[in-house]
């Protein structure tokens, strides 16, 4: 009986022996799986990070592209406002011009107008003084004949103001020599049958005459007007 006991022990022993054998080996096996998988998974989450960077990398020049992208939009805008800008301000000078050229041809011919009026005016004001001294000079004529002849009543020789120049303050005269008007002859200015003032004759021709006033007044020009008769004093 011992004997029996004591193999059984002994067989025991050995499947302990054997049983422990094989946990060894498969804890072993079991430990290098482990480590052969914590090796996968270091490299695997190596793998993961490096995947990780090269997506947070791509990003990043993803965003830097489109800044770049947007950049370029703004100023490509900015450049496009501010041709914009400046076609518009071109096209108000140029508008701006064309009213101005408008308005000086406008201006240009209107003055033209006006001094093509002038001068008609100025013909005609000529052809007027001219009718004007030779009908008073013919008058003048039967009025020198009559004087001469010594009638009852003596007929003053009269003329107009032709014209005034108011910076030499001096007025030319439709009398003349052959009214009997001579260097410093003095003339009467009348209208109304009113007399304004005198005038001093500087020089003369054939139907007119230039004269000065006598008196240097500072109101004579304002006394005087254009058409205003003119007396030869006679003595």
């Amino acid at each position: 009986m011992i004997r029996f006991l004591l193999l059984v022990s002994i067989i025991c022993a050995l499947g302990s022996a054997v049983l422990g054998f094989f946990n060894r080996a498969k804890i072993a096996r079991l430990s290098e799986d482990l480590s052969e998988s914590e090796s996968a998974g270091a490299q695997a989450g190596n793998q993961l990070n490096e995947l990780q960077q090269k997506l947070k990398q791509t990003e990043e020049r993803l965003s830097t592209q489109e800044r770049l992208t947007q950049q370029e939009r703004d100023s490509r805008s900015a450049e496009l406002n501010a041709t914009k800008a400046k076609l518009n301000q071109a096209a108000e000078q140029l508008a701006a011009r064309d009213s101005e050229n408008k308005a000086l041809t406008a201006a240009l011919t209107e003055a033209g107008r006006n001094l093509e009026q002038k001068q008609r005016a100025e013909q005609d004001r000529q052809a007027l003084a001219s009718r004007l001294i030779g009908i008073e000079d013919a008058l003048n004529q039967f009025r020198i004949a009559a004087n001469k002849a010594k009638g009852k009543y003596m007929f003053p020789v009269e003329g107009s103001i032709l014209s005034i120049n108011q910076q030499a303050k001096a007025l030319t005269v439709s009398l003349g020599s052959d009214a009997g008007v001579a260097t410093n002859s003095r003339l009467t200015v009348v209208r109304n049958g009113e007399k304004l003032t005198q005038l001093r004759v500087v020089s003369v021709e054939p139907n007119s005459c230039i004269a000065e006033f006598a008196s240097p007044a500072p109101d004579n020009l304002s006394k005087v007007a254009i058409g205003d008769a003119v007396l030869l004093a006679t003595k």
